[in-house]
């Protein structure tokens, strides 16, 4: 950028934040949440996920991801933990043309790995959730520390009514609500 005759490199800021989350395929409920900045690469969240969820007794197989967290380490991290990788695969595992992406085909015609891809889409349902209905499209106040706060909340709010669903058989979708105050 030029200013005043001369070369001047300006900053680049980039305000908005990702929350990652680890959902429970079988019964919907959110198990764990992490938060970072928007510039933050994905694949670097996924150990974290999975350790959470490990500390409060999630017994997971398998995990599935999309294509931003297919690192190397990640499917290693999971391997060594004993288990599944169903991350997507971006495709460059596969396209070498050394003796390297054998791994890769191993890993896609694993059932694990399919079956995997097939039960991903229930995360993307619950962001879309988050998203249309609680607004976790648009970060209310700036910092990630208060993002954490509209992200935790959001997920508890998520939880709440995916439990209700599941002990009442009541869903919230689509209703109107109404406000009806006691005088």
């Amino acid at each position: 950028m030029m200013e005043g005759g001369r070369k001047v490199k300006k900053p680049h800021y980039f305000y908005g934040y990702k929350q990652h989350a680890s959902l429970d395929a079988d019964n919907g409920l959110i198990t764990a949440v992490f938060h970072t900045p928007g510039n933050a690469p994905d694949g670097k969240c996924l150990g974290i996920l999975v350790e959470r969820d490990e500390e409060v007794g999630v017994e997971a197989e398998v995990y599935t991801a999309d294509k931003g967290y297919d690192d190397g380490e990640n499917h290693l991290f999971l391997w060594d933990k004993g288990l599944k990788s169903a991350i997507s695969l971006r495709g460059y595992g596969t396209g070498k043309k050394d003796k390297n992406k054998e791994i890769w085909y191993e890993l896609k015609a694993d059932p694990n790995y399919r079956k995997g891809l097939r039960e991903r889409y229930k995360v993307e349902q619950k962001f879309g959730e988050g998203k249309r209905w609680h607004a976790l499209g648009r970060c209310r106040y700036l910092g990630l520390a208060r993002f954490a706060i509209q992200g935790f909340l959001t997920a508890m709010a998520l939880n709440l009514k995916r439990l209700v669903k599941l002990l009442f058989g009541v869903s919230f979708r689509n209703q109107t609500y109404r406000l009806v105050r006691a005088s």
